[in-house]
């Protein structure tokens, strides 16, 4: 199971994602270039009846799959998604999420876009699929959109979809998390659980003109077996509770502590804490395959990934993002997509951490060495000036490899 984050705090705005997978089931983060704009969106062999505005895209999903199970675009929208399950079905035969994640990032300029174009491919098509790398999973989709302009937390049902702003730290989730909070709804969610006298202009939920109470999207929605077998309500507490105390620290190195952290606490059950960092025993024996960290800065962001499983025994690499492009400052890994450079990589550095695999303390045992690197990339990262000339950047490039090869010869 996977946790999405927003972290807005006085040092700085991040976005964060855990993709928690088969355990066997590579994945890699890929450069897409720009493109020329065009009114199609294609997403592997399907195109899509939306406008790409020829986006460079960052994104990263299991090598099997053309989609982006989390990414961050030219224009600094990022998004990352999460599964749910609901009483109203989704299609065995539907599109995935993760397709409709490249469209939309391929397509919008703003978070608010992205909001906009992931409700118009949800009611356009119909989502599902199967998303398992081995046997079977069929589920819809949530979605956590964060970009210059804002945040928003978008769950969907088939057709159906509700939508939040995310106004603070805020964390999604195998679960659905909106209750009587949404911003909008679909109409015949609307009908149901937030009906309005059809003669008066009600823009949205919170305008004048209701019938009746308003009703709780996720008890209307959720299948509650399925949200309970996940656990994604105690795990997305148990993050939630991470991003206060982080929040309150500030910085980068508050926000990857997030994505690296093990045993937190689930206020409503402390005597049970979550891995925010799976390894193979955890919940469904899905460990954290990849992970990311968007980090917004006034001349663009950067992005930091893993390119690995076990975000825990891993240095994140920092990618530069300014002016819509995309600037790698580590260059011993294969960005192209199609290439099986970034899938070995995923696969060397599984091996090399075969004692943490199933025991997060091994990892633990190391954090400090792990710190000592990351901060030392940190600090190359933070000694480039705004507009780098290729000089600096070929410096840094070099400094960030000296770091990242003495980690990654470390067996954990």
């Amino acid at each position: 199971m996977c946790d999405t984050f927003y972290l807005p705090s006085d040092s700085g705005v991040f976005f964060g994602k855990n993709s928690d997978r088969n355990a066997a089931e590579p994945q890699a983060l890929r450069l897409v270039p720009p493109r020329k704009a065009s009114n199609r969106v294609r997403v592997g062999p399907r195109e899509f009846d939306l406008n790409d505005a020829g986006h460079a895209m960052a994104i990263s999903c299991p090598t099997w799959m053309p989609g982006a199970e989390m990414g961050l675009n030219g224009a600094g929208v990022a998004i990352g998604n999460e599964a749910v399950f609901s009483r109203f079905k989704a299609a065995p035969g539907g599109i995935l999420g993760m397709d409709f994640v490249r469209a939309a990032l391929a397509s919008s300029s703003t978070a608010q876009e992205a909001l906009e174009t992931l409700i118009a491919l949800t009611e356009r098509y119909d989502q599902g699929g199967n998303g398992a790398f081995k046997g079977r999973m069929v589920y819809n989709n949530s979605y956590l959109i964060a970009g210059p302009d804002g945040a928003f937390v978008l769950e969907t049902a088939a057709k159906r979809w509700a939508w939040k702003p995310a106004q603070g730290p805020t964390a999604v989730s195998n679960s659905y998390s909106i209750l009587e909070d949404y911003k909008r709804l679909d109409a015949d969610t609307r009908k149901s659980i937030s009906p309005v006298n059809e003669r008066m202009a009600c823009l949205d939920e919170a305008d004048a003109g209701r019938l009746g109470e308003k009703g709780s999207w996720k008890a209307y929605v959720e299948d509650r077996f399925l949200s309970r077998f996940s656990a994604g309500d105690a795990r997305r507490r148990a993050v939630e509770g991470l991003l206060g105390a982080a929040a309150m620290a500030g910085g980068r190195a508050s926000a990857l502590a997030v994505l690296r952290a093990h045993a937190a606490i689930d206020p409503e059950r402390p005597g049970r804490p979550r891995n925010v960092c799976d390894h193979d025993r955890d919940v469904m024996g899905n460990p954290t395959t990849a992970s990311m960290l968007v980090e917004y800065r006034a001349s663009g962001a950067v992005l930091w990934f893993t390119g690995a499983s076990y975000a825990c025994t891993n240095v994140f690499k920092p990618i530069l993002l300014s002016g819509g492009e995309f600037t790698p400052l580590w260059n011993a890994y294969d960005y192209a997509e199609g290439s099986a450079a970034g899938e070995a990589y995923w696969r060397s550095r599984r091996d090399s951490a075969k004692r943490a695999r199933r025991n997060p303390r091994i990892a633990e045992d190391r954090s400090s060495q792990l710190t000592a690197a990351q901060a030392k990339v940190s600090e190359v990262v933070d000694g480039l000036p705004e507009a780098p000339s290729p000089a600096q950047l070929a410096a840094a490039s070099e400094r960030i490899a000296l770091v990242l090869a003495d980690w990654d010869a470390l067996r954990i």
